[in-house]
């Protein structure tokens, strides 16, 4: 009578990863989660505007008085307006130099209130506004 070896073959042996990489990814979620929330917005390099109002809502003595600041509008075409009304940009260019040596504390400012301006010709006028009058031109906002 004969016996029957069974052979033993490796190529049959299976290993089963589904779990271990279900550990392996729950734990590189929890580390992704985790420097998401320990990330702080200063250090991404903004700088992010302070208020110079007390907690009354009453402004500090330092602003700026109305002579101190020189308003232009844009219109939705690109167009720089003062007063309401169009100017060359060679006239304006005389005005606020002409406005910033009469007032050190003179600010020019970029109002764009009307919401079918867009950001890249506001950008672009900025960075005009920039060329003439340097550090002291600044963007108008309002409370939507």
């Amino acid at each position: 009578m004969k016996i029957h070896k069974k052979k033993q073959t490796s190529a049959n042996a299976e290993i089963n990863l589904t779990a271990f990489l279900d550990v392996v990814f729950s734990i590189l979620a929890f580390f992704i989660l985790l420097s998401a929330a320990l990330t702080l917005p200063n250090r991404i390099g903004i700088d992010l505007p302070i208020s110079d109002r007390n907690s009354n809502g009453d402004s500090n003595s330092g602003d700026l008085q109305p002579e101190d600041v020189f308003v232009i509008t844009l219109d939705p075409a690109g167009q720089m307006l003062k007063d309401g009304k169009s100017i060359p940009f060679q006239q304006l260019t005389q005005e606020i130099t002409s406005f910033l040596a009469a007032s050190t504390r003179g600010v020019v400012v970029l109002s764009a209130d009307d919401s079918t301006v867009s950001y890249q010709i506001v950008i672009s006028r900025l960075s005009e506004l920039r060329a003439i009058a340097g550090n002291r031109v600044a963007i108008a906002t309002s409370r939507s």
